[in-house]
């Protein structure tokens, strides 16, 4: 570290508002403490959980769904219209219990939209009124059937399409919204930073000018400068007392932000910040930041989805305004007895068949209009997701391109802090022995503060720069090799 910041770090550990033990964090250890325990990593984590278990219960959809229902029982006892052998109907007390199970198995077909099943019945009939009174049994030992929807739309084969893109895309976007995280960490770390730096300054500022103004005080007395110059030393000391107050302030500001972004509780010891120790100098190809980001973004999976989702609306369209038939069939067993066994020895066949068909004929165009309307929608989704292509790509070049030239800029006030802060100790110690005025003394006074807020400023906008190109390509130029989190 350079002369003043050695000197202002001493000062610094010297004061007693920082009496207890302090610590020394790093940009990457502020960036990994955000990763672990900060909420909005936590609630990407909680994002990407969900994500998982949705996608979960749509692999669910295409593998078998075995179900038992019944109803044990279903009692009614009340007076209702009974049909007469002749056909007549009259009252009757009624007083009977019905009881059934059901067992089924139940399996989509992704490729055709239809389903088919598998299932067993057995029901009981408790009589407790009349001549008839007593205990029967029915039932379908076993029954096989099928649905199949015919020339219509298939949201089984698109959701297979859509479903694991989207999945895809969460996961990318888990990893994007850590790097935003880390984005988010470095500029609360050079918020605070430069706070903790300008605090420091301002001590030294103020020993400084207190230190120059007693001795002002000292040649005043002796006639050798004249009432202005000692009054303008005065104020140089309340100036730097009221920019340290300021400065005070903006730490304690500063240091809250950066604990609540990092899930840390308010009355958690006072930390310092130390300053990365170099610029790394990063070879970035625009050709591979730009292949890397259509590789590992979720954005370029979310333009595939979008258009793969203009598409299928464009077929529900088309399928919902066209002939549909819907095709069912059922074949099984049945039987009746007055015991359960009873129902499993030499059951009858049964079968059903039916063909249901739905024809549009005077609808006054809105069938068609839904279907104009989706084919514009997905002209519309082609070309947005085009220009959204472009601007990004765009974006992703632009950045790759000026993170070298920051990084020159960084370096360049670099050198521009070192220069003012030796001007302003020379300056100082020139004005020691009467050899400036004052006004020459505070001109490189500002400088050097000036100076030292254009570094932190420019090292800033390097970092900011860095770790959002790592947002923007989920790739790290400083190891050459892709971000992935489990």
């Amino acid at each position: 570290m350079k002369y003043i910041f050695k000197t202002l770090l001493a000062l610094l550990i010297c004061q007693s508002s920082f009496a207890q033990e302090m610590k020394l964090f790093t940009l990457d250890q502020v960036i990994s403490i955000a990763k672990e325990q900060s909420l909005s990593a936590q609630q990407a984590e909680n994002r990407k959980e969900n994500n998982y278990w949705l996608y979960k219960q749509f692999k669910s959809v295409y593998l078998p769904q075995l179900v038992l229902n019944g109803n044990l029982p279903n009692f009614n006892r009340s007076i209702a219209p009974i049909t007469q052998p002749d056909g007549s109907t009259e009252f009757r007390a009624v007083s009977v219990a019905n009881s059934d199970v059901n067992l089924s198995l139940q399996q989509n077909v992704g490729l055709t939209g239809g389903s088919i099943y598998f299932g067993s019945t057995i029901q009981r009939i408790d009589n407790f009124e009349g001549t008839n009174q007593g205990t029967s049994y029915a039932g379908q030992p076993l029954v096989v059937g099928f649905n199949q929807p015919l020339f219509t739309y298939n949201p089984f084969k698109w959701n297979k399409k859509i479903e694991p893109l989207k999945y895809e895309e969460s996961q990318k976007r888990f990893v994007e919204e850590m790097e935003n995280v880390a984005y988010d960490a470095t500029g609360y770390f050079f918020d605070m930073l430069l706070a903790q730096v300008s605090q420091q300054v301002a001590t030294t500022n103020l020993a400084n000018n207190d230190t120059i103004f007693k001795i002002g005080k000292g040649r005043y007395n002796l006639g050798k400068i004249a009432e202005n110059e000692l009054l303008q030393l005065e104020l140089n000391v309340i100036t730097a007392e009221r920019n340290l107050q300021s400065a005070n302030l903006d730490v304690e500001r500063s240091s809250l932000t950066l604990k609540t972004f990092l899930g840390l509780p308010p009355n958690t010891d006072n930390a310092t910040l130390s300053l990365p120790k170099e610029l790394p100098n990063m070879t970035i190809s625009t050709d591979i930041a730009i292949q890397e980001a259509q590789v590992n973004r979720q954005q370029y999976i979310s333009f595939k989805r979008k258009r793969l989702e203009a598409e299928r609306d464009v077929a529900k369209a088309k399928g919902d305004a066209g002939l549909q038939i819907n095709l069912n069939g059922q074949f099984g067993l049945t039987q009746q007895a007055s015991d359960p066994t009873g129902i499993y020895h030499d059951p009858n066949n049964q079968q059903q068949f039916r063909l249901g068909f739905n024809i549009p004929l005077v609808d006054w165009g809105r069938r068609k209009s839904a279907v104009e309307t989706a084919i514009s929608n997905q002209r519309l989704v082609e070309s947005t997701v085009q220009q959204e292509e472009q601007l990004f790509t765009q974006n992703i070049y632009m950045l790759a391109r000026q993170i070298p030239i920051i990084r020159n800029k960084a370096l360049s006030t670099e050198r521009a802090k070192d220069i003012a802060e030796r001007s302003y100790e020379i300056a100082r110690q020139r004005y020691l022995v009467g050899k400036i005025s004052v006004t020459d003394l505070n001109i490189t006074l500002r400088d050097k503060d000036a100076a030292t807020r254009e570094y932190l400023a420019a090292l800033k906008e390097y970092w900011l720069s860095y770790y959002q190109l790592r947002m923007f390509t989920l790739y790290d130029f400083l190891r050459n090799e892709k971000i992935i989190m489990n």
